[in-house]
């Protein structure tokens, strides 16, 4: 609940002004990923933490495509809000902490609809991305449009998560598929 409440009040700020506002919306975004980390804190056990799942390569693939996405949005950006630097490195410390649990939760393969994590996450990265760019770059009301239906998304997907998923118990998690 407190996390809906977190992105209405940011999507407010950001339609006021997003400029003026960036410190208090970085602020928002950072408690909203902080409070959808600790609200997928019961869902990750010490059993899961397997290296050979960490150091996978799709999983070694996938970090080395978001870290691109958010060093090239960064770097894209960058030059208009020089003075919030702080601001920025929250975002994306929080950004990737969420997304990082999430991911890290859909590799473990505990939980019937991790899936629903995993396409939370990738709207989560694609509407911080699209508004950077949207609101500080290149301003197209396609793109608010889209950031919209993406975040409503990802909301859905990740309150969907904790309202229908069950832990796997009919089959070995032991074993890998692939």
């Amino acid at each position: 609940m407190i996390s809906i409440f977190l992105i209405l009040t940011t999507d407010i700020f950001i339609y006021i002004d997003f400029l003026k506002y960036y410190d208090i919306i970085a602020v928002l975004i950072t408690l909203f990923y902080f409070f959808c980390i600790l609200s997928l804190k019961k869902y990750i056990i010490r059993a899961d933490i397997v290296l050979s799942k960490l150091a996978s390569p799709p999983v070694i693939i996938s970090v080395i495509l978001i870290g691109y996405l958010i060093f090239s949005i960064t770097e894209l950006v960058l030059p208009k809000i020089r003075d919030s630097v702080g601001a920025i490195v929250m975002i994306v410390i929080s950004l990737v902490g969420f997304s990082g649990v999430s991911f890290f939760i859909y590799v473990a393969d505990r939980y019937e609809k991790s899936i629903y994590l995993f396409v939370a996450a990738c709207c989560t990265l694609f509407v911080d991305a699209l508004l950077a760019i949207n609101e500080l770059y290149y301003y197209n009301r396609v793109f608010t449009t889209l950031i919209n239906i993406a975040e409503i998304a990802g909301v859905y997907f990740f309150t969907s998560f904790f309202i229908e998923t069950k832990e796997i118990t009919n089959r070995s998690t032991e074993k890998e598929y692939f």
